[in-house]
Formats: structure tokens, C-alpha cells, sequence
């Protein structure tokens, strides 16, 4: 299977379980919090993190590989971006630029209570394929993630959770408030122009409505 094929595999096993449903913080943590029974909370998977052989970099990667994007140092919202995590597929913005990591560790969202269990998973299905999951080539990433969502493992509530969080913080902009394209490169890259107290002008079918119904001309 080539590259593009797997990607696009990938996208289908998320997109038929419907992952945009959780594109809202409250969404998201209803979605993380249906998966916390199916964690593993053994000390060793949650040593795992303190030993620092999996860090935020391994979660930005993640993001990466469920919504690339293209090579960047900051986030839309000014946070670093680990020079190992975007694997630069993509021509536009993705997950990462977006503030997946930030969503990740949002008190809201709780993913926090999964990533031991999640970071360990992936690591192991990471080491199948050659090395740790921020080592490894895109192509091996996306492998690895479509093994973590194959139906046939157990904890793939889990990863779909995880999942979701790129998903959340690309196509809501969940962290930026009264988001626009221009702060948002989610938005941006879905041409989608964001929240506009006064209306947009230049977005609509260039009749304006009558000014007998409305106060303004516009829909209230």
C-alpha cells in the first residue's frame, strides 16, 4: 500500500466513527471520558512518561499523522512545535499548528488521565516498525496508527480518542476564542472565515435583504 493510500485509509477508519461528532471541548471530553475504561493504569505504562521515553513531541508527531500538516516552528497560538514532530506531507497548516498538544493537556478535555496508557501503546506498535514513533517516517507512522485503530484491538476506543483531539482543535479552533481564518489556521486552510460580530461583507450572494424586514438588511 502506498503512502497515500494508508493516509487515506487512516482518514477513512476515522471518518466512518464519525470523529468530527467531538468538535466541541464538550464533545471531546464526553469522547475521552467514554474511553478511560479501557486504559491500562499500570505503574509501568505510567512511568512510562516520567522516564521520558515519550514526551509532548511524541503527541505533537501523533497529530501529525492523523491531520498533517506543513513544516512549522509555532502554533497558532505561539506555543513551540518540536522540530521532530511534523513530517512535512502536507502543503497547509494541520493538527499541530493548530494547538493539538494544548488541547491534549486541557483540564477540560481530560486526555491527560489516557496519555500513559496511550503514549505506551503507541510506543510499542512504534517499535514494530523500527523505532520510537518521533523516529520513524511518516509512512511507518501512519501503519502504526492504523494498527492502533484497527478494529480488532481492544483498546481502540483509546486511540479514537486520541484521534479526535486533532480533529477538535483543526476543525473548531477549541482554544481560540471567537476564532477567524486569520488566527485560526484550521479555518484558513477550510476557507472558512470565523466569527464576525458585524457580518462579512464580501461572504455572501451580493443581495442584500430587504431593509423592511430587518433593521439592517441583514438576518437578526
Amino acid at each position: 500500500m502506498n503512502g497515500r493510500a494508508a493516509q487515506n485509509e487512516l482518514t477513512g477508519l476515522l471518518t466512518r466513527r464519525q470523529a468530527l461528532r467531538s468538535s466541541s471541548l464538550l464533545g471531546l471530553a464526553a469522547l475521552v471520558a467514554a474511553a478511560l475504561p479501557a486504559v491500562d493504569s499500570s505503574p509501568a505504562r505510567a512511568a512510562l512518561l516520567e522516564t521520558g521515553a515519550v514526551t509532548d513531541a511524541t503527541l505533537q508527531a501523533f497529530a501529525d499523522t492523523i491531520l498533517p500538516g506543513c513544516p512549522a516552528t509555532r502554533t497558532d497560538l505561539g506555543n513551540p512545535i518540536d522540530p521532530l514532530a511534523i513530517a512535512g506531507v502536507d502543503s497547509a497548516p494541520g493538527a499541530v499548528q493548530a494547538d493539538a498538544l494544548a488541547l491534549y493537556h486541557h483540564p477540560e478535555v481530560g486526555f491527560d488521565a489516557l496519555a500513559p496508557a496511550f503514549l505506551a501503546e503507541l510506543e510499542t506498535r512504534a517499535l514494530a516498525h523500527g523505532a520510537d514513533f518521533l523516529h520513524l517516517s511518516f509512512a511507518a507512522r501512519v501503519q502504526t496508527c492504523l494498527a492502533g485503530l484497527d478494529f480488532a484491538n481492544p483498546t481502540r476506543v483509546v486511540w479514537e480518542a486520541a484521534a479526535a483531539v486533532p480533529f477538535t482543535a483543526f476543525c473548531a479552533a477549541a482554544l481560540i476564542h471567537n476564532a477567524t481564518a486569520s488566527e485560526a489556521s484550521g479555518y484558513a486552510v477550510m476557507g472558512l472565515p470565523g466569527t464576525a460580530p458585524n457580518g462579512y461583507g464580501d461572504f455572501s450572494y451580493r443581495r442584500r435583504l430587504s431593509p423592511e424586514r430587518t433593521q439592517t438588511g441583514s438576518l437578526p
